[in-house]
């Protein structure tokens, strides 16, 4: 603590004192730390080149201090929550300011970091975001050998947990260190997240931690889903578009599986599936299954089970109050238009 105290203030004397016109802040962010001290320098935003030099990495003491530097640019984008640990501006404190006017952009950034968290499409767009992300991390596990196992599982929970905190409009301040106690405080979570969070650290099996992380980025799929299906309201307009659109790959699959190619009514069937999958997410509805019916020699049970979900798509969407806009005839048309 000493220590800490003694580079803060030889930070803040020494900006005060060569750096004022370089140096817009001194920013505490004690979080992270193994002992959260406040009011102890963490970074600053500089605005010159010189003021960008100032940063210190070194020992003291056998205790290591990283005095970086944040651009104005990036703590944007810390507030925009496309950052990773967005706890480094919302749990931050101004220790010196160049101008009053440095200071209240800063807390602006922090006001508009909140209201992105507060806002449902900001949110989920990173809770998506974020799962993706461990999907595709979980991809790179099913390929690691050695650390790689357990450095892909580790991230997997990582992102999987801060879905969870996006869907919550959260986020953790502690970063990883402390995900399942903060998990604790918010109101959403999947049931036995924590329970196979854990038991992917501790399990020595790496066949186990691979089929755990599996289990853990369906139970946050249906998750994200649900909790759409829940909170948000949807426009069945938008729907209606998408079909109409994608109406003509329906056409498509019923035309090749007439003329029994098997080649094209595979590909346009992944691409349906792909847009099915989607927008089934983004409007909280159950997942349609159309390529678990797809069988090389027989098409006739593929065709049926797309006109099906067909079907069911133009019910879903004409019940919720969209409009498809269908005409029989040309005269039709030009009459509507």
């Amino acid at each position: 603590m000493k220590n800490d105290l003694f580079i803060t203030n030889w930070v803040l004397n020494t900006v005060k004192e060569k750096y004022a016109e370089d140096i817009a802040l001194v920013i505490s962010h004690p979080t992270l730390n193994i002992d959260s001290y406040a009011d102890t320098v963490s970074y600053f935003v500089p605005v010159t080149d010189k003021g960008r030099q100032f940063a210190q990495t070194f020992i003291l003491e056998g205790r290591g201090y990283d005095i970086w530097g944040i651009e104005w640019e990036r703590l944007e984008r810390f507030a925009a929550l496309d950052e990773y640990n967005i706890t480094v501006l919302a749990d931050s404190k101004i220790l010196y300011a160049r101008t009053p006017e440095d200071a209240t952009r800063f807390e602006m950034l922090k006001n508009a970091q909140l209201d992105n968290l507060r806002d449902p499409i900001q949110a989920r767009k990173h809770a998506l975001e974020s799962y993706a992300t461990a999907k595709n991390l979980y991809t790179e596990l099913l390929f690691a050998e050695g650390s790689g196992i357990r450095l892909c599982a580790g991230y997997v929970l990582d992102y999987l947990a801060r879905a969870i905190a996006f869907a919550n409009h959260s986020y953790f301040c502690k970063s990883q260190i402390e995900q399942l106690d903060e998990l604790e405080t918010m109101e959403h979570v999947p049931c036995s997240f924590a329970e196979k969070y854990v038991a992917v650290i501790r399990t020595s099996d790496d066949l186990h931690r691979k089929q755990l992380c599996h289990e853990l980025i369906s139970m946050v799929g249906h998750f994200l889903i649900q909790e759409n299906s829940e909170n948000c309201e949807h426009n069945f307009q938008d729907l209606a578009d998408w079909y109409a659109e994608l109406s003509y790959t329906w056409l498509r699959i019923r035309h090749y599986g007439q003329q029994n190619d098997t080649v094209k009514v595979h590909m346009w069937g992944i691409m349906l599936q792909n847009e099915l999958n989607e927008v089934c997410s983004d409007f909280g509805l159950d997942k349609m299954e159309l390529m678990s019916e797809f069988e090389y020699a027989d098409l006739s049970r593929f065709v049926a089970r797309a006109n099906t979900l067909e079907d069911q798509m133009r019910s879903i969407i004409t019940s919720h109050g969209g409009n498809i806009r269908e005409y029989r005839t040309p005269e039709e048309f030009l009459h509507e238009v």
